[in-house]
């Protein structure tokens, strides 16, 4: 396993592709999950495409890029110009060594609020993978589907098996499984077998009013048990890169109210007692002064922690790899 960056997380350098290999790689980080290839080249220029690449390999970093969504619900204008777009992504990627290519179905909202029942998204979203297939298979590609705040494991699963695991597979954000008051070692143990790439991230909970909220929090200083997470992974997995996401932003879950328990049929009750356990001993930490209290920790703008979150996350999952016999070889 490496450990790299999502680059959502320094969206705020705006830094251009080839100056955020050079900010990684001096950061002491191993590679970079990007966005769609219109993030590193609008035109798709195939002569910019090759040059990323070719960076990035001389510096010794992965990459992996991300494709645009597999939810046909969410695509405006024409699903069959969306479809070809998808198709040109992934055989452009392919040419140039990028097969792993994350997606999501959606951000969150849609599986409460859209008109359209989520189990019909999940539905339409295996169609269009099936469409997809042919494309996918003829390039060894796969599309890994995100647990995106939209999405549960239990779900995933499910879709990856009927689709096919040669052509799709799991994006796991360790911490977003919270959304859905997964317990998150139990959920990366679902995911493991269909897992290949990941955003890498800790938060913390705490209760409210219609149930708990999620603060994030850098790798090692939330509630999550990477001594058990990590392991899991890797059994499956023992090049799975660990790609930090970091952001703020507070996410409340209404696990009180009856409603948000008609969306998540697979949960039961001993999992959600093992969260519900995790936001008492968040509480707990709070009360005594060991985890700093959430409004004080949110109202500090991201970007004056974002180098110090970055660096504490860094060396803890590389220190923890290590102890666990699960780092890469950083060649």
């Amino acid at each position: 396993m490496k450990v790299g960056l999502d680059t959502f997380t320094i969206r705020e350098l705006n830094l251009d592709p080839f100056a955020t290999l050079d900010w990684i790689y001096e950061q002491g980080l191993e590679g970079a999950q990007f966005g769609d290839l219109r993030s590193l080249s609008d035109a798709l220029d195939p002569g910019r495409l090759s040059e990323v690449r070719s960076h990035a390999d001389r510096l010794g970093l992965y990459t992996h890029i991300s494709v645009p969504t597999c939810n046909p619900h969410l695509v405006t204008g024409s699903l069959e110009e969306h479809m070809a777009g998808l198709a040109r992504q992934v055989e452009t990627a392919a040419r140039f060594g990028w097969h792993e290519l994350h997606s999501a179905l959606g951000g969150g909202p849609e599986r409460y609020e859209h008109p359209v029942p989520w189990t019909q998204h999940l539905a339409d979203s295996a169609d269009l993978i099936r469409r997809l297939s042919p494309v996918l298979h003829a390039h060894g590609s796969r599309i890994d589907l995100e647990t995106h705040g939209d999405v549960t494991t239990f779900e995933l699963v499910r879709l990856i098996e009927a689709v096919g695991p040669d052509v799709c597979g799991i994006c796991l954000d360790t911490a977003n499984v919270l959304c859905h008051a997964e317990d998150p070692v139990l959920a990366a143990r679902r995911a493991a077998p269909y897992t290949h790439l990941t955003h890498t991230k800790d938060g913390i909970l705490f209760f409210s009013e219609r149930g708990y909220t999620r603060q994030g929090r850098p790798p090692g200083e939330g509630c999550l048990d990477w001594e058990r997470i990590l392991p899991a992974l890797g059994e499956s997995a023992p090049d799975l890169p660990l790609s930090i996401e970091d952001h703020k932003w507070l996410f409340e879950f209404a696990v009180f109210e009856e409603d948000w328990h008609d969306l998540h049929p697979d949960l039961t009750c001993a999992e959600l007692a093992k969260v519900i356990r995790l936001t008492w001993e968040c509480e707990r930490r709070i009360a005594d002064g060991t985890l700093e209290r959430p409004e004080v920790y949110e109202a500090i703008p991201f970007a004056d922690q974002m180098l110090t979150r970055l660096h504490t996350g860094r060396n803890y999952l590389k220190g923890l790899l290590s102890r666990l016999g699960l780092a890469g070889d950083s060649g």
